[in-house]
Order: C-alpha cells, then sequence, then structure tokens
C-alpha cells in the first residue's frame, strides 16, 4: 500500500493509491491551491493524479480546497452523516477573507457509510468509512483493512477528558477493526503494537 503524506502547514493530507490514480484524505485551506500542488510535485504526483477525495470533516484546514479540487477533476465522496455540515463551511467563510470556493454538492459522490466498503472495492481499496464524531459531528474515519486508520483530528484516546463519551465511542469503533497504523490530520503517523 502506497500512501503519501503531501500535507502542509501543520496539516496532513494523504494520497493513496487507487486504481487509476490517487484517493486524497483531506485538502487544504482555500487559496492554497499552489502550495498544495507544490507539494504533490515534491512527492511526484499531480494534481491530474487526484481522482478522488474523502473529507475527514468540514473544517477549512481539511476541506477548504474541495470545490478547486473538484474543478480540476477530483470526484468528492460525500457521506450521508456530513451532507449538512457543507453549508456551514459557507456560512464561516462569508465573514472572513479567504477565497473560497462554495461547494457544489449536487456532483459529489453521495455515499451511506454503510455502502462504503463495496464502494471502496471498486477504486481497489478494501476497507470502509465509518462514523467517528468528537471532534466534529460529521467526522468520519477511512479504515483499511490491512490495518491503517486515517482519523482526521479525532484527539488521541490518551489526551480525552473522561466524561468525552462520544469521541471514546469513536475510538471504540476505530479499535474494532485490526489497526497498525493511525494516520492524524496533525502530527505525526501512530504505528500499534
Amino acid at each position: 500500500m502506497n500512501i503519501i503524506n503531501v500535507g502542509y502547514q501543520s496539516t496532513n493530507y494523504y494520497a493513496i493509491d487507487i486504481k487509476g490514480g490517487k484517493l486524497l484524505v483531506d485538502c487544504g485551506w482555500p487559496g492554497t491551491l499552489p502550495q498544495f500542488s507544490k507539494e504533490l510535485k515534491r512527492k511526484g504526483n499531480s494534481i491530474q493524479d487526484i481522482k478522488y477525495l474523502l473529507v475527514t470533516h468540514f473544517h477549512p484546514d481539511h476541506a477548504g480546497m474541495t470545490q478547486e479540487l473538484k474543478k480540476l477533476g477530483a470526484k468528492h465522496i460525500l457521506l450521508d452523516v456530513q451532507a449538512d455540515f457543507v453549508p456551514q463551511m459557507t456560512e464561516f467563510f462569508k465573514t472572513k477573507n479567504h477565497p473560497y470556493i462554495p461547494i457544489s454538492t449536487n456532483d459529489s459522490i453521495n455515499l451511506q457509510v454503510g455502502e462504503s466498503r463495496k464502494f471502496l472495492a471498486e477504486i481497489n481499496l478494501q476497507g470502509e468509512i465509518i462514523h467517528t464524531p468528537g471532534h466534529s459531528d460529521d467526522s468520519v474515519t477511512l479504515i483499511l483493512d490491512e490495518g491503517f486508520a486515517f482519523t482526521g483530528d479525532l484527539q488521541p484516546a490518551f489526551m480525552l477528558a473522561e466524561d468525552d463519551l462520544i469521541s471514546r465511542t469513536s475510538w471504540d469503533k476505530i479499535h474494532e477493526h485490526r489497526i497498525k497504523t493511525l494516520y492524524p490530520g496533525h502530527g505525526n503517523n501512530q504505528e500499534k503494537s
């Protein structure tokens, strides 16, 4: 499995080999496409390699370039548990001075969480996408059967407050799988023993 971190500005974005290109997990702030393109090129890839985009949650540093990438040919995978959160990003940027392009969802791949395994198999990945609220209500985690989990901004379990039952339940769902490596949205990968 070829997984490349193409992140910048303290946020990780992962390009994963799939049939005919790459699946990108998360994308950067709006207006940072040149920086993203430069990082891709530095790692031996290009924007044209990105065939699909999965956003772990709709915060600016993880979903800000979604529409920019869609305009360049990436297909956006939108989970049912995330659909109501896309308009909130547009509202957020109304008062900000960022070159944000509102995300159009009419041409996204609208996917039920329960259908994710079938969809991923179609693009040559074995795994599933699960709903993992905690950091945000729309957070999802991509879990690959090889033992890899892409957790976005879900706070590490050892850092959780005792009463954070929502995040703890999300970690319990993740650990129902045989995870070898965690790929977080910020910080370093975490190898599990």
